[in-house]
């Protein structure tokens, strides 16, 4: 191969690397405030001797700024940044989304996936640091979930629930979020994480209706062994080895009611929606040794059937991230599925009824 293929080569691969800058100056920029900084048009040599942030480093930050259309230059060496753009990373309250994703790619992802030659070589593989990025983790969960609070309050509504608990419940957004529609519904939060645990209690002392317990989700139970009508399971089938995925179903089983309802919420390895981010997803969980494969649809389905659960209303709820919802209902006692339709998806509601078989959808 002669020398003008290899850099003709070397320079298309140079372009497609410039899609990758927006994201590294976006989590620069929030990471130290950086855009409130320009909010009005400033001199870099005024924001280094505000901030103390060193001005060639800032320079550079500022150019590239530029260069992606985060910043705008202003006459006599002034910038300002981009309302239109960058609006979300900008103001007293800086959107925690786009935070928690940027947060998430570039301190856990990224730095997993270069090291997957190393990993490979030597065949030991890292170690998912719960304590020091749980809270990020949760907050982007917590985002996810927030596509499928309207389906679940609408089969919550449709049916006489008395007890919610959430697995894995991070900062108990979610569980605020149905408390302020189901004030009388007892809802309890259990995370392994105490640092997580404590600013969900912080964030939830005006919910009298909500606790929240440090515990592992594959051993707890509620106390005095009651039983619960719904169990919120989002995001946690990668913290789970694929072996044990069935047994954390069948414990789940021993307390929801007969008449009760698992929400899960997963993203789907192998899906037809969002193939290369659940490529992508599935490669940073499998090079820890205490994250897990992502489940496919095959396994859900068929660890589901093995517990003697019906699973229905399989839906995409972040297509381009392969994220999807579905329900798991106990096969016994026989339930009806009446089919309702909300905001695009098909959704599905129980009414227990007495019947000679289920009616199995999925």
């Amino acid at each position: 191969m002669n020398e003008w293929v290899i850099a003709m080569q070397a320079r298309k691969w140079m372009k497609k690397n410039e899609s990758f800058l927006p994201s590294w100056h976006a989590y620069v920029g929030v990471e130290l405030d950086l855009f409130n900084e320009f909010e009005k048009a400033v001199t870099i040599d005024t924001v280094s001797e505000r901030t103390g942030y060193p001005k060639d480093l800032l320079t550079s930050w500022v150019r590239v700024g530029v260069a992606v259309k985060h910043l705008k230059k202003r006459p006599n060496e002034r910038y300002r940044s981009s309302k239109a753009r960058c609006s979300a990373l900008m103001g007293d309250d800086v959107s925690t989304g786009v935070q928690a994703i940027l947060k998430e790619m570039m301190a856990l992802h990224i730095p997993t996936m270069l090291k997957y030659p190393e990993i490979m070589r030597s065949h030991e593989r890292a170690q998912f640091d719960h304590e020091r990025h749980g809270e990020v983790v949760a907050e982007t969960s917590a985002l996810l979930e927030h596509f499928a609070i309207k389906k679940i309050k609408k089969m919550i509504r449709n049916q006489e629930v008395e007890t919610i608990v959430d697995l894995g419940c991070g900062h108990g957004g979610y569980l605020r979020k149905l408390s302020a529609e189901f004030p009388d519904v007892k809802m309890v939060g259990v995370d392994i994480n105490q640092k997580v645990i404590n600013k969900a209690r912080t964030l939830s002392e005006d919910y009298s209706n909500i606790k929240f317990e440090v515990g592992d989700i594959k051993t707890w139970k509620p106390e005095d062994d009651a039983q619960v009508d719904v169990i919120l399971l989002h995001n946690i089938f990668h913290y789970i080895h694929p072996s044990e995925r069935g047994e954390l179903l069948e414990h789940l089983r021993s307390y929801v009611t007969k008449q009760g309802l698992i929400s899960a919420i997963t993203p789907i390895n192998e899906s037809e929606q969002g193939q290369a981010f659940s490529s992508a997803f599935n490669s940073f969980f499998v090079a820890h040794s205490n994250l897990f494969a992502l489940p496919t649809k095959k396994e859900l389905e068929g660890i589901s059937e093995d517990c003697q659960f019906d699973m229905f209303d399989l839906d995409p709820i972040v297509k381009e991230g392969s994220w999807y919802t579905f329900w798991l209902a106990p096969s016994s006692p026989v339930q009806e599925l009446r089919h309702t339709k909300m905001a695009g998806s098909t959704e599905q509601s129980l009414s227990t009824e007495t019947s000679s078989e289920l009616t199995r959808t999925s």
